[in-house]
């Protein structure tokens, strides 16, 4: 009787120390909350829980350079992509160290960045013609409209040709138009740091927030130097309105088209 009382002392005494070891790890491990809200507060998606024992995590995957030789393989990270919202901010990575218990993911909805990004266009465009002593362009709403459409139009039909199998370059429309597009921005490797020949993209501030002004900078820059007849375009003496529209994506890609009208011109 004491030979076996002693026996499951020692079996006590190593389940004890079993479950220590268990209690223990679990004692290291780390959760991180993440939750998805719009810049209006509104709730876009419930909230992750990611549950960690050693390794951090990162916000859009691994961000990479772009080398002919591709891409290294990575995991997504916990940034997702949401219909209809662009991320209003660039997210940090977290090593297993500096694990928040929770963190907050904002982001904007894809046409109120296109607003915001539209009027800077505008804006920047309106202030070279200025130097160069021609007139500002004047806002029509019937034109601001078209353009929208024509935005939309390219995601499905990327040409000057419409898919009514029209065009506002047709010879005497008393129309021009010119477009631009923007890449993806967020991609599964993470986020786009490579320069993929087209001269506009999304552009995030210093403090991570997207620049509406630096956005609409790459894509006025694109359509004044990109060749002269675009150049041209912008700086035509003969249209009256003009108005322009981007359509941006989840993953930060977009398409932007500008419409030139004459006064008096009918479609």
């Amino acid at each position: 009787m004491k030979s076996r009382n002693k026996w499951l002392t020692i079996v006590g005494l190593a389940f004890g120390l079993v479950s220590a070891g268990l209690f223990s790890a679990d004692a290291d491990a780390k959760t991180m909350t993440v939750n998805y809200v719009s810049t209006t507060g509104q709730q876009l998606r419930a909230p992750i829980t990611y549950h960690r024992v050693s390794n951090g995590i990162n916000a859009f995957g691994t961000t990479y350079t772009y080398t002919m030789s591709g891409y290294p393989s990575t995991q997504a990270g916990y940034v997702k992509t949401i219909k209809g919202y662009v991320p209003h901010k660039v997210q940090q990575n977290y090593t297993y160290q500096n694990m928040p218990n929770s963190l907050t993911v904002k982001y904007i909805k894809e046409s109120t960045l296109a607003l915001k990004v539209d009027k800077q266009y505008m804006k920047q465009i309106n202030a070279y013609r200025a130097t160069k002593g021609l007139k500002a362009f004047k806002h029509r709403a019937s034109l601001k409209a078209k353009t929208v459409v024509r935005s939309k139009e390219l995601w499905t039909k990327l040409s000057h040709v419409r898919p009514n199998g029209q065009s506002y370059n047709a010879k005497n429309s008393g129309y021009a138009e010119v477009m631009a597009v923007l890449p993806t921005y967020f991609t599964s490797y993470g986020i786009s740091t490579y320069n993929s020949g087209q001269g506009a993209t999304i552009v995030y501030n210093s403090n991570g927030y997207v620049s509406y002004k630096k956005t609409a900078q790459t894509a006025s820059h694109e359509l004044l130097t990109c060749d002269a007849e675009h150049r041209d375009t912008e700086l035509n003496n003969w249209a009256t309105y003009s108005d322009v529209a981007f359509s941006f994506h989840a993953d930060g890609s977009a398409k932007m088209a500008q419409l030139f009208e004459l006064k008096g011109a009918k479609e």
